[in-house]
């Protein structure tokens, strides 16, 4: 009787959980489905500041957003977030969508401006749940730890779990998204680089020599100033990196680098290394575990 109610209470913590992340993300998701597309114009950037303590402390600009409605009421928004980089440009065109009856409710359609922060976290806190509870049936074997809506022995069934393949699937679960973010971060950077990136030359002016965490010995990573268009100057970082794609440049040498007009002290060489090499091996290792995991549920390799 005690395991029962335990099943029962897991069971609702879960279900409330689902209904507080689904009550989040409701108002953006319906709005992108049956909300009024528009387009709105960055017409300038607002202060947002928020408490640390008793003191009041700057947390950063957000874009401000106008736009008309189709009954032409002329409407200003800000942007949630700093999600909007690229066009927090005077003039800037935005793609948003409103609602019809509520024209100053509002979602801005950049993927940054869905709450998916605040919701993953909370289904996370679910998916923990669940996995711990499905790691209490399969280490006891005991049954009684059934959920009263049976879904979890049909889940245990469906992947022939046990207590070997479980924690396998779970890592492949956590490492496959993992590096999959990493290839479309890292090749989203390159791309935008390789496309819009503007080319220069700068000098190796000197070199910062800061603890190197993998072996724990101190490496120096070589400082590049170079100049942009207008003619301000930029200083940026390059990687220190051990074995045969060690920088080996000397101070004074010549370098080139590639930046975003928009965002030039996040400037890098222009070498294959420096921005093909992380996509690369993130893209590699992602598809190498997604091949795993498919001989893993297809049973060509047996656990």
């Amino acid at each position: 009787m005690i395991v029962n109610w335990i099943g029962w209470m897991l069971s609702a913590i879960v279900l409330l959980i689902l209904v507080v992340a689904g009550a989040i993300l409701l108002n953006p998701v319906r709005l992108l489905v049956t909300g009024q597309r528009t387009d709105g114009m960055v017409v300038g950037m607002e202060s947002r500041s928020g408490l640390s303590g008793e003191a009041l402390e700057e947390t950063g600009k957000l874009p401000l957003i106008e736009f008309v409605t189709s009954a032409g009421e002329r409407i200003r928004i800000c942007a949630r977030s700093n999600s909007l980089p690229h066009s927090a440009q005077m003039g800037e065109a935005v793609s948003l969508a409103y609602s019809r009856t509520n024209p100053h409710n509002v979602q801005i359609l950049s993927l940054k401006e869905f709450p998916f922060g605040p919701a993953g976290i909370i289904l996370g806190f679910a998916a923990f749940i669940t996995l711990i509870w499905i790691s209490a049936i399969l280490i006891s074997g005991d049954s009684s730890l059934d959920d009263p809506f049976h879904l979890l022995p049909v889940l245990i069934s469906r992947f022939r779990l046990n207590p070997f393949r479980f924690p396998l699937l779970f890592i492949l679960s956590v490492v496959i998204p993992v590096c999959g973010s990493a290839a479309f971060v890292f090749s989203k950077q390159t791309l935008l680089l390789h496309y819009n990136g503007i080319k220069a030359y700068g000098t190796v002016t000197g070199f910062l020599l800061k603890e190197n965490f993998d072996n724990m010995v101190d490496s120096n990573y070589p400082e590049i100033t170079f100049e942009d268009v207008s003619g301000k100057s930029h200083t940026i970082l390059v990687p220190a990196k051990n074995g045969p794609l060690a920088s080996k440049t000397k101070l004074g040498d010549s370098v080139e680098v590639i930046y975003l007009v928009s965002q030039p002290d996040r400037g890098k060489v222009n070498s294959w290394s420096d921005l093909y090499l992380y996509p690369l091996f993130f893209g590699c290792m992602t598809f190498a575990f997604l091949g795993l995991l498919r001989l893993i549920l297809n049973g060509t390799i047996r656990l």
